[in-house]
């Protein structure tokens, strides 16, 4: 039997060179399905990123209003709510809601607690609490 002598790098004569259709077939089913992980990635990413903006969001806004009532005169605190967007502005469709519950004494208990919504899940909330003493 005789061979066959070629150039190198290329195929000799009657053989084929390059990739069947399965190849390339199962060459993008792999394809699809890292590019399918990386897209759950991105968004699992931006929902969590999401959460950690209006977290900390919430935390401000908690403490912004536990500092004024730590400063103000004891006898203008009362128990009451609102709701604001995230610079604290009131807005009746804001979407934090800031509840601060007073309980007199001394020393007084002051609760600020910050409640919002992600889109499909429960509230999430942040509590703060002190004790003031005047």
């Amino acid at each position: 039997m005789a061979e066959r002598l070629s150039e190198p790098g290329r195929p000799a004569r009657g053989e084929e060179g390059g990739f069947t259709v399965v190849e390339v077939l199962i060459a993008l089913l792999v394809l699809l399905i890292g590019m399918a992980g990386i897209l759950s990635m991105q968004l699992t990413s931006a929902e969590a990123t999401s959460f950690s903006r209006h977290a900390t969001e919430a935390s401000v806004l908690g403490e912004d209003k536990m500092e004024v009532l730590r400063t103000a005169p004891a006898v203008l605190l009362v128990s009451a709510n609102d709701k604001v967007d995230a610079l604290g502005v009131p807005d009746v469709d804001g979407f934090f809601t800031r509840v601060w519950d007073i309980v007199p004494g001394t020393p007084t208990s002051i609760t600020v607690t910050v409640s919002w919504q992600e889109q499909g899940t429960d509230p999430y909330q942040i509590v703060l609490h002190t004790l003031r003493t005047r």
